[in-house]
């Protein structure tokens, strides 16, 4: 394993319960959904509460909360752009035209990226 993976691995598997970490679905998304809060820049101690929103993004009230809470990750890389996914959609400009993606457009790909984590392969 590349030893970043490894790190990642070991990062997630300390938060999850006693129980969880012997459950194989968990162990297998672990380094995955770690990879995409990576991605995102998401703050370690939020990635427990990312992973369980991802896992339950059908329930509406859920992705609404999980899309508040990205959109002020979205407001804090829009005044503090970093070397990540979000500022990376927050500075991609289609056409040339100087108006970028909206809100929801960066919201929308944000799920999609971290329901993507959670996906079997």
């Amino acid at each position: 394993m590349h030893p970043q993976s490894q790190r990642l691995t070991e990062l997630f598997s300390a938060r999850l319960s006693p129980s969880a970490r012997d459950d194989v679905a968990a162990i297998v998304l672990g380094p995955r959904l770690c990879g995409v809060c990576v991605a995102l820049g998401a703050p370690e101690r939020d990635w427990w509460r990312i992973a369980q929103w991802a896992t339950r993004l059908d329930d509406s009230r859920v992705c609404d909360e999980f899309g508040a809470y990205l959109d002020v990750l979205v407001a804090y890389r829009c005044a503090r752009p970093g070397e990540d996914v979000i500022s990376d959609l927050i500075a991609y400009d289609v056409d040339g035209d100087g108006d970028g993606l909206t809100a929801d457009e960066i919201r929308g790909i944000l799920v999609d990226f971290v329901r993507a984590g959670v996906q079997p392969v």
